[in-house]
C-alpha cells in the first residue's frame, strides 16, 4: 500500500454515483459534505487494491459508491449477475453510507468488482 493522500475533498452534491467525486489516492479525507448523502466514488475493484476514506465533516453522512460499468466497474456475467461493482453484501452500484466523523477501509482480496470493508457495515 502506498502513502498517497488527498485532503480537504468535497463530496459531490446530490448523492449520485455518476459524477461523484473520484477517490484516486490511498488515503482520502473529505472535509466538505454540504448535505447528507453527498457522494464520492471508488475506482474499479481489483485484487490487492486498498483505500481508506475519512468523512471529517462534523454532522453530515456521505455516500461512497463502487464504480459503475461506465466508470470501469464489473461488466456482469449474464442476466443473473448485474453489472457494476459492489461493496460488502450491498447490491451492485449501491452506496455505502459513511457517517460523519468516521473512517472506513475498502479492500479487494480476490474478486474483481467486489469491495469489502473494515468495519464490515452494513
Amino acid at each position: 500500500m502506498d502513502s498517497s493522500y488527498q485532503n480537504n475533498l468535497t463530496a459531490t452534491a446530490g448523492g449520485l454515483q455518476l459524477g461523484a467525486t473520484p477517490i484516486t489516492r490511498t488515503y482520502s479525507r473529505f472535509t466538505t459534505v454540504v448535505t447528507a448523502g453527498d457522494s464520492a466514488v471508488l475506482p474499479p475493484a481489483g485484487p490487492g487494491l486498498e483505500y481508506i476514506v475519512k468523512n471529517a465533516h462534523a454532522t453530515n453522512s456521505m455516500n461512497i459508491f463502487p464504480a459503475a460499468v461506465t466508470q470501469g466497474g464489473f461488466r456482469g456475467d449474464g442476466p443473473n449477475i448485474p453489472a457494476g461493482d459492489s461493496i460488502n453484501a450491498l447490491a451492485a452500484n449501491a452506496a455505502f453510507a459513511l457517517a460523519a466523523g468516521k473512517a472506513v477501509r475498502f479492500f479487494c482480496v480476490a474478486n474483481n468488482g467486489i469491495w469489502d470493508t473494515l468495519p464490515t457495515i452494513p
